[in-house]
């Protein structure tokens, strides 16, 4: 048991809002809460000396006295948001406010049969649709099973709203689902925690972008978790844009399991937050089952970023890609942890990790540990990791063809992130990208040249 005192904070604010959650008068609900407030007992809050966090100092939080984002929650129009936010011009949309479903911001008309897109909270308060209670609670149950720390078991015990995504089976979706989760400007000092289930069956396919924004400069926390399935032939490409107030606290998960046959591909997108982390753990369960995993994060100033990968191959055959960019400015900091094993029976694996790090100020660092566990013989496995600054040459060069040094130095910044989202082929979710990033290296700039 560890205890601070944010932890006990946390237990106190837990153990007064637990009636105000929903699903508070079901025993089932509430045994899976249970099992996960213990959990969050005994493993406490990450300290610097856990192996996983070693690089991530969560001190900066201490002197937070948190509270539970709680309904009711004032709800936002999809004009209000329209204002506000950039929407994608064609798809499905969930919003989620501080957490919670905002159903007259959502746009799900013409949804195809097989298709179904719920609220978690829903799901939980209305208990009669025993198929759905059942898929819910299992993975609910699973997760506070699983959790290794403290963020994980409180995120199901205080398990408010989030999304649940079931699709069916070799259903195709023409056009993406996006899930726009908004922190409202009054959202200081709250917890916003989000549970999304995500569940392809066999031969289906979708895009899914999750998308993490604030509409003012907050120091709340994002505790959100997607849990994703996908049965044989299944195949999901995952967006995951994460661009919230500078001054916020940003926890993701993810846990991905695959079957044979299955493609998995994300691309996680970190330019906001004082501190984020995004975990992922994915799990090739499948002969032939493939994932890439590409991320790209932009730092400055005090940022702290932090990215921490599993890959398990536990089947034949499987194959996994994983590339990882990072740009640095200020005093920020990245920390890149991928670890890949390969299980004994998984011949025939290919795992490729890379990890490259660019640093504009020598006030940035980067940490990175690329990590491969092999225990098959018959493998074809590769990981390597840079830190550096721009070539200098390539400057002199863009220099000697008119162009200023500023100038000169934008143009090969952007080079190098453009290799991440350029690969994006959501069409409408790359220009969007492409201008987020764009305008936060141009910023940078316009500072400099200010001084």
């Amino acid at each position: 048991m560890r205890t601070s005192p944010l932890i006990a904070h946390l237990e106190g604010a837990a153990a007064a809002a637990l009636s105000e959650l929903p699903g508070a008068s079901s025993q089932l609900v509430q045994e899976v809460r249970q099992s996960a407030l213990k959990r969050f007992n005994e493993t406490g809050l990450p300290r610097i000396t856990d192996e996983n966090w070693k690089y991530t100092n969560l001190r900066s939080m201490d002197r937070i006295a948190f509270e539970f984002s709680l309904p009711p929650h004032k709800s936002l129009t999809g004009d209000e948001l329209k204002n506000q936010i950039e929407f994608l011009s064609d798809a499905w949309r969930v919003v989620l406010v501080d957490g919670w479903f905002d159903q007259a911001a959502c746009v799900l008309d013409g949804l195809p049969q097989g298709v179904e897109i719920l609220s978690l909270a829903d799901i939980l308060q209305n208990t009669s649709d025993s198929n759905v209670l059942d898929f819910s609670l299992g993975q609910l149950r699973r997760k506070a099973q699983e959790a290794v720390d403290g963020f994980a078991a409180l995120g199901v015990g205080m398990a408010g709203d989030g999304v649940v995504v079931r699709i069916g089976n070799g259903i195709k979706l023409d056009k993406p689902i996006e899930i726009v989760y908004v922190s409202q400007a009054d959202a200081n000092e709250k917890i916003c925690n989000a549970n999304s289930l995500i569940s392809l069956k066999r031969g289906a396919s979708a895009q899914v972008a999750e998308r993490f924004v604030s509409l003012g400069c907050t120091n709340h926390l994002t505790n959100a978790s997607v849990v994703v399935d996908l049965e044989e032939k299944a195949r999901c490409d995952h967006y995951r844009i994460q661009n919230e107030s500078q001054s916020a606290f940003h926890i993701g998960t993810g846990k991905v399991s695959q079957a044979a046959a299955s493609r998995y591909r994300i691309y996680s997108l970190s330019f906001g937050a004082l501190l984020s982390r995004h975990e992922i753990t994915q799990s090739l369960d499948g002969v032939d089952s493939h994932c890439e995993l590409k991320g790209l994060s932009i730092g400055d100033e005090k940022q702290h970023i932090d990215n921490f990968t599993t890959i398990s191959h536990a089947s034949p055959n499987a194959r996994s890609d994983e590339f990882y960019k990072c740009i640095l400015d200020g005093s920020s900091r990245s920390v890149f942890h991928g670890r890949v094993i390969v299980h004994k029976d998984s011949q025939h694996t290919d795992a490729q990790q890379q990890n490259r790090n660019l640093l504009l100020s020598p006030n940035a660092e980067a940490d990175t540990k690329p990590q491969l566990e092999i225990y098959a013989d018959d493998v074809k496995c590769s990981h390597g990791a840079t830190v550096g600054q721009l070539d200098e040459e390539a400057v002199f060069y863009l220099r000697t063809r008119g162009l200023d040094e500023v100038s000169a130095r934008q143009i090969l910044t952007e080079a190098f992130a453009l290799e991440i989202v350029e690969q994006i082929e959501l069409n409408s979710l790359k220009e969007m990208v492409m201008n987020l990033a764009g305008d936060k290296l141009r910023a940078k700039t316009k500072d400099e040249t200010a001084s």
